[in-house]
């Protein structure tokens, strides 16, 4: 591969000539005072023991060790427009919420645009950085105000990032002891089928059917006991974040409702007795209640399986229907706040 005179260039240190390609280690370090590149033994050499002059002719800016940093992007010109515009938003600082409306909010960033773009470019730059000399040393409190808010914004995102790194290392440990434990369980299991097998007259294919069974049975338990397990993290996790607690606090009050009747203790009626005959022809029921659509629902295993029942029909409907009745509203607001 041949290098050309302007990639040696590029490549070489201006001060002590040493090049990249002899020295693939050296690191190039940049000022922002001036943005000349030096490589970083020149910098120990030269500004070691305090502030000096720029070594590139014609410079002159005196230079300290301590402002040289890496050079980030290969468009010097970019690089020095990314810093101006860092020491521009760390002056003007404003978000939205500190205006009124939109409009001005956009006004104030056009205004920082205008004031990156003339540094950046050597555009009136003399009367521009008076001005922004000025706006900062007259907004000094105000800048300072909204600085503190932000780190106070940054430091709850580092907080929480940092519970959830650690809620993630809680669930790894938890799952990782928990599967330790199961392998244990299935050595055990495998052990004890395999003596069964040997010392006892059962049939082989029932033992080897119930360690089945009780393998799935633990593998369900245990699923159910992780979920569990991390939902209490989770839930800890939560309430240690900054803000959290207080947002759970606001949240486990009652809201106000002006229709109580689904709070009420003593309710305004009276149910009935379930009813005793649910055939869908029996066309009517004494001291009970009757429909055919949901009676017929009473004669389907499947659904008294899953827990439902006739009479939680019959009594939301009665609480539906009387909801909200005997019910006024500032007397309840009244009693809500006292």
């Amino acid at each position: 591969m041949n290098i050309t005179e302007d990639e040696r260039g590029n490549d070489m240190c201006p001060i002590c000539r040493t090049d990249r390609y002899l020295s693939p280690n050296m690191n190039f370090l940049i000022n922002p005072e001036c943005y000349h590149k030096i490589c970083e033994s020149c910098v120990d050499r030269i500004f070691s023991l305090g502030p000096a002059p720029c070594p590139y002719a014609k410079c002159g800016k005196i230079l300290r060790k301590n402002k040289f940093k890496k050079q980030i992007f290969d468009d010097i010109n970019i690089e020095r427009e990314v810093d101006i515009r860092k020491r521009v938003s760390t002056i003007y600082n404003k978000t939205q919420d500190d205006f009124e409306d939109l409009k001005d909010y956009n006004q104030y960033l056009e205004n920082i645009e205008n004031i990156v773009f003339n540094l950046a470019n050597d555009q009136d730059a003399s009367n521009t950085e008076a001005e922004l000399v000025a706006y900062e040393k007259e907004h000094k409190v105000e800048i300072l105000e909204r600085q503190m808010r932000q780190s106070q914004k940054n430091a709850d995102l580092a907080q929480y990032q940092e519970a959830v790194a650690r809620l993630k290392q809680e669930k790894l440990k938890i799952q990782q002891h928990m599967e330790m434990e199961d392998l244990e369980f299935k050595k055990q299991q495998r052990q004890e089928v395999l003596d069964k097998l040997s010392n006892s007259n059962a049939n082989s294919d029932d033992i080897i059917n119930q360690a089945t069974n009780n393998s799935l049975k633990r593998s369900n338990s245990r699923k159910r006991q992780l979920q569990q397990i991390n939902n209490q993290l989770e839930q800890s996790f939560e309430n240690m974040i900054p803000g959290n607690q207080k947002k759970v606090e606001e949240g486990n009050k009652t809201p106000f409702t002006p229709f109580m009747g689904d709070r009420m203790i003593e309710k305004p009626y009276r149910m009935l007795a379930a009813p005793e005959i649910v055939d869908i022809n029996v066309s009517s029921v004494v001291n009970s209640y009757y429909d055919p659509f949901v009676n017929q629902f009473a004669k389907n295993k499947e659904f008294l399986g899953a827990g439902w029942r006739l009479e939680a029909v019959y009594e939301r409907a009665l609480e539906e229907a009387f909801m909200g009745l005997g019910c006024f509203i500032e007397e309840e607001k009244k009693a809500n706040t006292t």
